[in-house]
């Protein structure tokens, strides 16, 4: 069965996805990976807020992340 990828901005609140890719700038890539945003790690999106951006829990930590940076992690939903 071949999962859905979506932009980790798109996932609704209380959901787990699993990163599939970054499509961004060497420095955001390199920034977001020491943050722990590496291919096949699971996130669970705690806050959407559309436009501002998303709070996202990832190895029991929180991250807040622009809508920008946000569109740029590719995941896959669970």
């Amino acid at each position: 069965m071949v999962q859905r990828t979506v932009a980790l901005s798109f996932v609704q609140e209380g959901k787990k996805c699993r990163v599939k890719a970054i499509e961004a700038g060497r420095g955001l890539v390199r920034r977001l990976r020491e943050m722990g945003f590496n291919e096949n790690v699971v996130v669970e999106v705690v806050k959407s807020n559309g436009i501002r951006g998303v709070i996202v829990q990832l190895n029991n930590s929180r991250f807040a992340l622009s809508r920008g940076m946000a569109m740029k992690i590719i995941v896959e939903e669970l």
